[in-house]
């Protein structure tokens, strides 16, 4: 895995990029970085070029401020430019995926296709809004606690014992991140517009993953926008929380790879 920085408004930005063919970008979420997708880019390389950036203040990033989903789309656009890659796929995770549904509204004619990886496109109800201030609130007062609680109610409660080294690495890399970070994260989701216009009217194959249990996402609330793109495909997860990646790792991956397989079909 090749890890490089690139240049943006005279910050530094932390990307990896792994494998030959056509492109995939791939987005973390809230609190991780681009390690959580090299296991995924190590299946995918012999057939994609798998790039895998860390988002503001995230990961090796500087961070940006005030930082926005606009923002953040912005700077996953220049890297793009810079690499030269003129076409690709989007699937972000999470917060990664709320940035997905952003660039698609600002450059979604670089795209082939795009996937929201326990992730939606609608913006926060109010009582969403109004614990992600709650949270705010948390950091500023304890930062580490914070950390310590979130990482594992991402995960559905029959894998957190199972899966427990992968959540120990999972609240060490967030425990890295700073405080004004993760609250300037939150502000954005916050803050986000949302794109329910978008699925109904775009031509591209949109891709959804979705936990049953996830304690994130509002799972209905997500599967009624699987009817609105003109193409779907949807993974729906019974025993999986908000984690796909290492809940389900093999179904999540194939999935990725049979819509990889739309999206590039000339």
């Amino acid at each position: 895995m090749t890890e490089k920085y690139f240049s943006f408004r005279n910050l530094q930005f932390s990307y990896a990029i792994h494998g030959e063919g056509p492109a995939l970008v791939l987005l973390h979420g809230y609190t991780e970085s681009k390690e959580i997708w090299y296991s995924f880019a190590e299946k995918l390389a012999d057939r994609y070029t798998v790039v895998m950036p860390d988002l503001p203040g995230h990961g090796k990033s500087d961070l940006e401020t005030p930082l926005s989903t606009e923002l953040m789309a912005e700077i996953v656009d220049d890297l793009v430019k810079q690499l030269g890659i003129m076409e690709f796929t989007m699937i972000g995770h999470s917060m990664g995926g709320y940035v997905t549904v952003c660039y698609a509204e600002l450059f979604g004619h670089k795209l082939n296709g795009f996937g929201l990886f326990h992730s939606n496109a609608r913006a926060d109800k109010t009582e969403v809004k109004e614990n992600r201030f709650r949270i705010i609130d948390v950091i500023a007062a304890d930062h580490g606690s914070f950390v310590k609680n979130f990482i594992p109610d991402l995960f559905f409660d029959i894998n957190r014992i199972r899966l427990a080294a992968e959540i120990e690495k999972l609240k060490l890399r967030a425990s890295a991140i700073s405080k004004e970070a993760l609250i300037e994260a939150q502000k954005a989701m916050a803050d986000r517009q949302g794109s329910i216009e978008l699925l109904a009217e775009t031509h591209l194959p949109v891709l959804f993953i979705i936990g049953k249990h996830d304690s994130r996402i509002d799972f209905n609330q997500v599967y009624a926008q699987t009817i609105l793109p003109k193409r779907s495909f949807v993974l729906l997860l019974e025993n999986c929380g908000h984690m796909g990646y290492l809940e389900a790792p093999e179904d999540t991956l194939a999935a990725i790879e049979g819509f990889l397989l739309a999206c590039n079909r000339k």
